[in-house]
């Protein structure tokens, strides 16, 4: 009887220790899932690598001529290997800083498998646009970024 007893208090125990494992898994292969090249319907590309566990830099390539983009808030700097965060334990996307830590534009990107938004069902990446309430002046800056669609994968 006592075993009995033992049994069943340590199953909750072990069944949480590995969920406990498996979460730590998926959340330190989660930015995996954003790694490599994507591209929207209008045919503009991004490109992200990986730098380590919670670090990307993406690259964005507008459609009419495959080139980065100049950033008139960023001192005119390309749209290439900007610093790219993912913390799922805050949050399952990953925030593209397209200007400074703390300071300017940034995009959160969120992935969704089999995205019921896109015709053919496919993973994709479903980007947000945020800015500091602080940064005013970037207002005119907004038109830079729309129309926001979502990006389906084009290499692994």
């Amino acid at each position: 009887m006592g075993t009995t007893k033992q049994s069943c208090h340590a199953a909750p125990y072990l069944e949480t220790a590995e969920s406990q494992v498996m979460q730590i898994r998926i959340m330190s292969s989660y930015i995996d899932v954003y790694v490599g090249e994507w591209g929207d319907e209008a045919g503009n590309r991004l490109s992200i690598q990986k730098v380590d566990d919670e670090t990307c830099f993406v690259s964005f390539f507008q459609a009419h001529d495959n080139l980065p983009i100049r950033r008139p808030w960023c001192a005119e700097k390309l749209s290439v290997e900007m610093v790219a965060i993912c913390r799922p334990e805050y949050g399952p996307e990953l925030v593209v800083e397209l200007w400074e830590e703390g300071a300017g534009f940034t995009v959160h990107l969120n992935f969704e498998a089999a995205y019921m938004l896109d015709d053919a069902g496919r993973d994709a990446l479903v980007p947000a646009l945020s800015r500091y309430e602080k940064d005013e002046f970037l207002d005119q800056y907004f038109r830079y970024f729309g129309p926001l669609g979502h990006y389906t994968r084009r290499t692994a």
